[in-house]
């Protein structure tokens, strides 16, 4: 969450009119984030999140407003998009597209444990069993072929070593999707980091953030939690974190003989999706405002990488 677009006190007050809300609006910019203006909305003692989307096709939109209230029907812990008083749930603000969300309560976890590991491995499968019968597709922007087309953009940023490592990395994951053709795939958040999960204590009380949800291998979201949830601390997994995601997720929705062979490869081919995606944001990507202060560091998912691939030989460790 960040601001790159500011937003007169009009212009909330017609959306505030436009949901029944008739009072004093306040706002606040929320910090963070990386691609769109979030701002915290206050009107008659209601809280809201506002944001309006900056970057991307704007017609992927269409697909989250109709995917989140689907999930949340389904009991997913996700604040849905609001509907106005006319039923319409995507608005123009500063020629920006917007969605009002409700608030949701507590907090992003800094720090994860074995508790809540579990919680949110459990809440996955929840959202992959939940989603198998949405009838919308959107197809995985962060896939295989665009890690194919990246590297060579790449490259005369690396020297030979991490060169040699990222093509090695991709041809090893073009390898086990081609040994692995029939993977269960269906609806995936993918981009469950701490950051876009809410709790209070140890109770999952909320998910964020799906504009990266798409139609893709199961196990590539699992692999996102793994990395993120478990590595929190440097490159070196907790594995008691680790394995309670897994367990929790296990307990929801079983990983077949197939995916737990593959798993330790998708999570391989995660910390590489992040890698090269933060070496992109930070060498390729032309800066907006303020944005150079908030691109995250390529350096922790190439160390993750190198992790996992010393993992890799003890592959009964993983799952």
């Amino acid at each position: 969450m960040a601001v790159y677009t500011q937003v007169s006190d009009q212009a909330l007050q017609q959306l505030m009119q436009a949901y029944g809300l008739n009072g004093p609006v306040t706002s606040k910019g929320m910090a963070g984030g990386t691609e769109n203006t979030t701002y915290k909305v206050s009107c008659e003692n209601q809280h809201f999140i506002l944001t309006l989307f900056e970057q991307g096709d704007h017609s992927d939109l269409d697909f989250f407003v109709q995917l989140l209230p689907w999930l949340a029907e389904k009991g997913l812990e996700i604040a849905p998009p609001l509907p106005d008083l006319e039923g319409q749930c995507l608005h123009q603000i500063s020629d920006k597209p917007a969605l009002l969300f409700p608030f949701l309560v507590g907090e992003h976890p800094e720090a994860s444990n074995v508790n809540k590991g579990r919680a949110i491995g459990q809440w996955l499968a929840r959202l992959h069993l939940a989603g198998q019968d949405f009838p919308h597709r959107k197809d995985n922007l962060r896939s295989v072929d665009w890690m194919k087309d990246s590297a060579p953009h790449l490259m005369p940023l690396l020297d030979d070593m991490d060169q040699q490592l990222m093509q090695l990395e991709i041809s090893h994951f073009a390898d086990l999707l081609e040994e692995c053709p029939d993977l269960p795939e269906g609806i995936i958040h993918g981009d469950l980091f701490r950051d876009n999960s809410f709790f209070e204590d140890d109770t999952l009380t909320g998910v964020i953030d799906f504009y990266n949800g798409c139609t893709g291998h199961l196990l590539y979201d699992l692999a996102v939690v793994i990395n993120d949830w478990s590595c929190q601390q440097g490159s070196e997994p907790d594995m008691s974190i680790q394995q309670a995601v897994i367990q929790g997720y296990n307990s929801v929705r079983e990983l077949s003989d197939q995916e737990q062979h593959a798993l330790p490869g998708f999570i391989r081919a995660c910390a590489l999706r992040y890698w090269i995606s933060r070496l992109i944001a930070m060498h390729l990507t032309p800066p907006g405002e303020d944005q150079e202060s908030i691109v995250k560091d390529p350096e922790q998912y190439r160390l993750i990488l190198q992790a996992r691939i010393r993992q890799a030989a003890c592959a009964d460790e993983i799952v």
